[in-house]
């Protein structure tokens, strides 16, 4: 009886961003908003967009922001305990070995520091950094009487669920006892949810290309990462996996922060300018595109025209 293979898992990883973006600071003067609500509120330094030549995403996507924060919030709790019960399973049926380095985890200060690094479906940065915290509340809940949790108000233990979601001193709390841990483990992945914005279904995997890029290989070697997908619908999942060869090859092809940099920085009022043309386009027929392919990088697939019956015809730029 042949042997289960080992170490199936991602040999190589890519990513595609517009190569226009806006400064989100300067974004804030131009949309007359407070200063910091998307660096800040949102934690995004810039964000990648397109024109009508690129027809890459579907328009005027409904979203009921509170409602959709308490989703997300519930599944990363949800997929934590589910997680935590899998992985207490798997250990139970090993005889009480656990599953991956014994030696780190018998070390670790609370359940959350069994994973070194961590990549999140990132809608924002700041919501990764409440989720984050979330999972340490969930450890909380799970043994308030850890040494760790010492300097927890008491009255938390005992909150109303659907309250916790939404309570300002346990997010202040757990964001706070988690800080460090996230400079760490958390921010390295969220370099193109902060320069590119919302990714939607592909953030996650932005993050995971964040973290390759930003962790070199030899300190990734051996290390557990922890990922958390979902999908506003919803659905969700957290897996986790350990770094078992190079990664070496994958940040070389990725070459992302060069490619970050060479995007082309426009101002506001350009992106006005392109969100209109998108606009105009939307749902339109016997359509040729008003945007240049000149603002487009080498390698990639553009719209050049949609006829009578909404069919779309593509080239690739030279």
């Amino acid at each position: 009886m042949s042997s289960r293979p080992q170490n199936i898992g991602i040999k190589a990883i890519e990513i595609y961003f517009p190569s226009q973006c806006v400064d989100q600071a300067e974004l804030e003067k131009f949309d007359g908003v407070s200063q910091g609500k998307y660096t800040i509120g949102l934690g995004q330094t810039k964000m990648s967009f397109c024109d009508d030549t690129e027809d890459l995403t579907s328009e005027y996507p409904i979203v009921d922001g509170h409602f959709s924060i308490k989703c997300y919030l519930e599944a990363v709790d949800a997929c934590y305990k589910a997680y935590n019960k899998r992985e207490g399973t798997l250990k139970a049926l090993a005889n009480g070995h656990a599953n991956g380095n014994g030696a780190e985890e018998a070390s670790s200060k609370t359940p959350l520091d069994r994973f070194d690094y961590l990549a999140f479906h990132a809608p924002t940065c700041k919501l990764v950094a409440k989720s984050y915290a979330r999972l340490l509340y969930n450890d909380y809940l799970a043994n308030p009487s850890a040494p760790a949790f010492a300097d927890v108000p008491a009255e938390l233990r005992d909150m109303d669920y659907t309250k916790s979601l939404s309570d300002k001193v346990v997010e202040k709390t757990f964001m706070g006892l988690t800080k460090k841990r996230f400079n760490e483990r958390v921010q390295p992945s969220i370099e193109v949810p902060t320069m590119c914005g919302n990714m939607y279904s592909a953030s996650v995997y932005g993050g995971l290309v964040s973290l390759l890029s930003n962790i070199d290989s030899a300190s990734l070697q051996g290390k557990r990462i922890a990922i958390f997908s979902y999908g506003s619908g919803l659905a969700s999942s957290l897996f986790s996996v350990k770094v078992a060869g190079s990664t070496e090859h994958m940040s070389k092809a990725l070459n992302l922060k060069e490619r970050l940099a060479a995007r082309r920085t426009v101002a506001p009022e350009v992106y006005d300018q392109m969100c209109e043309l998108r606009k105009k386009a939307h749902l339109q027929k016997s359509y040729t595109p008003a945007g240049s392919p000149e603002t487009i990088a080498k390698d990639t697939y553009y719209l050049i025209s949609v006829d009578d019956m909404f069919r779309r015809k593509y080239e690739v730029k030279a």
